[in-house]
């Protein structure tokens, strides 16, 4: 019990883990977390977890694989001090339709954009060739039929204009305008957090952001660097930790913590 009267996040954990019939061993590898990490949190000893952005990241995982709700126990930690209304468990998300992916929908608008851009620089090209040739032959409709000869005149071969073909732009102008085309596609926007890893060694990656989508997952070569732009929490897993350098928008990250043999796995939050 905390101070005041209420169940401390640890005990409330340990309660939940007890009640399912969960083990501390069984709990530590369906987190892929130590022993004494677990034990930490139920303890209530958050400062043995390393900086609070990764305390905060365990105890969410945790509540999420017994069942509760993250957030009134991540206000506890922080000490709010309103009444925090009774856990209860997190009902599963509804299943979202691959047709409403905002992923989906931007593919479409950029194939749409890429498509018409070329049909419309084209049409816009040869209209201005058009009235380029009209306005500089304004009298070539009228010449269109040889004159009569005079009488006694000499028979003259007489001969229709021909209408001249407009110059075509000079390459350095169409591809001008094609650049302008190309430069009112939308670029995806950055924003989010920024992860900075440099590899003294090689290492296998794996980065994770808020939606579950993969960020990065590659090995990495030796002296090597990487920037990741994405949405909080981060679900991090890094090979041959003790080679790896890391910080967290400019702030060094020890990864010593959460490394078991040369692995570290942790969430990172904002």
């Amino acid at each position: 019990m905390s101070e005041s009267g209420q169940t401390s996040v640890g005990q409330i954990l340990r309660d939940a883990r007890e009640a399912q019939g969960l083990t501390l061993e069984e709990a530590a590898v369906r987190l892929r977390l130590m022993h004494r990490q677990i034990e930490a949190m139920e303890r209530d000893d958050f400062e043995s977890l390393g900086q609070p952005v990764f305390a905060r990241g365990f105890v969410r995982n945790y509540a999420r694989l017994l069942g509760l709700a993250p957030e009134p126990l991540l206000a506890r930690m922080e000490g709010a001090p309103v009444e925090l209304s009774p856990l209860s468990p997190v009902e599963p998300p509804p299943p979202r339709s691959w047709l409403a992916s905002p992923w989906l929908i931007l593919s479409l608008l950029g194939l749409l954009v890429v498509v018409a851009a070329p049909v419309a620089l084209y049409v816009w090209l040869n209209s201005d060739a058009v009235e380029g040739a009209d306005s500089r032959h304004p009298a070539s409709a009228v010449q269109s039929h040889p004159a009569a000869a005079a009488p006694g005149a000499a028979p003259a071969h007489a001969s229709a204009p021909v209408a001249e073909v407009a110059p075509a732009p000079p390459a350095a102008a169409s591809a001008e305008k094609a650049g302008a085309a190309a430069s009112a596609l939308p670029d995806p926007a950055v924003s989010g957090s920024v992860l900075h890893l440099d590899f003294g060694a090689e290492s296998w990656t794996e980065i994770k952001d808020a939606s579950g989508r993969m960020l990065l997952r590659q090995l990495n070569p030796a002296d090597s660097r990487v920037d990741i732009h994405g949405q909080p929490p981060f679900e991090v897993v890094i090979g041959n930790a003790p080679h790896v350098r890391m910080t967290y928008n400019g702030r060094p990250i020890d990864l010593d913590p959460f490394t078991d043999a040369t692995v570290a796995r942790f969430t990172l939050e904002e």
